[in-house]
């Protein structure tokens, strides 16, 4: 099967078949943290809005991932297994003996759920889920969401018949006959946050008055907390009475909430932000981690930032996603050891006062912005499947002179 081919051609191929002949199982592997979780649930819920379809997730029971999964319609089950990477040598041979077991336990689950399709989405689960796929000859398919792999993803690619990168940087390290260049996936309600944007420059007719969100991750960081909290306030001190929306964790909710309470800085503190898309919009400035699920939000909604990656992220691959917008414009990048509340406060301040160089950021980030990302790998999910994937017209006009597979 040639999987490059333009959306014109698929205008013309597909065949919208009756709901009833369109149902087709799903696995999703993976999970364990905010980055994995979401692009997985934004392809499911682009297939879901164009077929029936039944849907497995093999996951790790963290929290992020029960309460991002909770209400959803799905089979969630949980495989315990253990990282590879990043415990010592004895963890890691009992995590290498330990593969076995969890590789039956999966081969068992997708035999009584008899999918057309597996994805994996990253997270060590989505490993002996791959490898169970390939036993029994059902197809798979990988989706890789940092600029430098995991170790997982890496060794979990040789089950995939096809991998989906979210940075042309990436296809180095896959098979290239396989690699195809999607971007990351984001979630439906990011989407139509984007379709409802109203294009406005930030608000700077009075440089005191202005937007910003600072996101601690989908768990919370605490030194990022703290030192976003501490700028606001040198910012606070200095005349900038900034307008402060602050997604700590569950962890650092109550610090977080009684530090602004005692600076009298009057901040919405939560925990975990479930519409995201309504709070970037609103955002003049994001400060954040450089994990790739939310650099793929910052670009499709065209939205500057300042980013600091997590200092011990595996291959240092957060420091490789900020430098990649750094370089284009789109954003400042710090390591969190060389910069400190200061020097943070001083690089708002200049672009509080700079809407130009504001507005120019967001327009680099939006450059590299893929909101079709979700769209592209369901269309290509249920092509393995041997299904057809019914694009509507405005999708199909949208991305009509492109390719639906751009292969590095």
């Amino acid at each position: 099967m040639n999987l490059i081919m333009s959306h014109e051609i698929y205008k013309h191929k597909t065949i919208t078949k009756s709901p009833n002949h369109q149902i087709t199982r799903l696995v999703v592997a993976g999970g364990g943290t905010g980055g994995h979780v979401f692009p997985g649930i934004a392809v499911v819920e682009a297939m879901e809005s164009h077929g029936r379809i039944d849907v497995m997730w093999i996951g790790t029971g963290r929290p992020v991932e029960k309460n991002a999964l909770s209400g959803r319609k799905w089979d969630y089950r949980i495989l315990n297994t253990r990282p590879l990477r990043g415990s010592g040598i004895a963890a890691t041979m009992r995590s290498l003996a330990g593969l076995p077991f969890s590789t039956i336990r999966a081969c068992s689950w997708l035999k009584s759920f008899r999918p057309h399709v597996v994805l994996g989405v990253g997270g060590y689960v989505s490993g002996p889920a791959l490898l169970a796929a390939r036993m029994l000859r059902i197809p798979a398919a990988l989706h890789e969401q940092n600029l430098i792999p995991g170790l997982t993803n890496r060794l979990a690619s040789r089950f995939a018949k096809t991998v989906f990168v979210s940075f042309k940087e990436t296809a180095k390290y896959f098979p290239k006959n396989r690699v195809i260049f999607t971007g990351n996936p984001i979630r439906k309600n990011i989407i139509q946050s984007l379709n409802h944007q109203i294009t406005k420059s930030p608000n700077h007719s009075i440089t005191k008055s202005f937007n910003l969100l600072v996101l601690g991750g989908s768990q919370g960081a605490r030194c990022l907390n703290r030192l976003a909290g501490s700028a606001i306030q040198v910012l606070w001190q200095s005349g900038f009475h900034l307008k402060i929306i602050h997604q700590t964790g569950k962890l650092d909710e109550s610090h977080v909430e009684k530090f602004y309470k005692d600076a009298s800085i009057p901040a919405k503190v939560t925990p975990f932000i479930s519409n995201i898309g309504e709070s970037y919009s609103w955002a003049d400035l994001v400060i954040c981690r450089a994990g790739a699920g939310t650099l793929s939000e910052l670009t499709t909604l065209g939205k500057p930032s300042i980013l600091i990656p997590y200092p011990w992220a595996t291959d240092s691959h957060q420091d490789a996603n900020a430098r990649e917008l750094t370089e284009a414009g789109a954003a400042k990048y710090f390591l969190e050891e060389e910069i400190g509340a200061i020097k943070l406060a001083g690089e708002i301040q200049s672009l509080l006062e700079d809407p130009q160089q504001l507005i120019n950021m967001g327009k680099n980030a939006q450059k590299l912005g893929k909101p079709t990302a979700a769209t592209e790998i369901a269309s290509t999910l249920i092509e393995i499947a041997g299904h057809t994937f019914p694009y509507s017209e405005t999708e199909t006009n949208s991305l009509k002179g492109s390719t639906v597979r751009n292969h590095v």
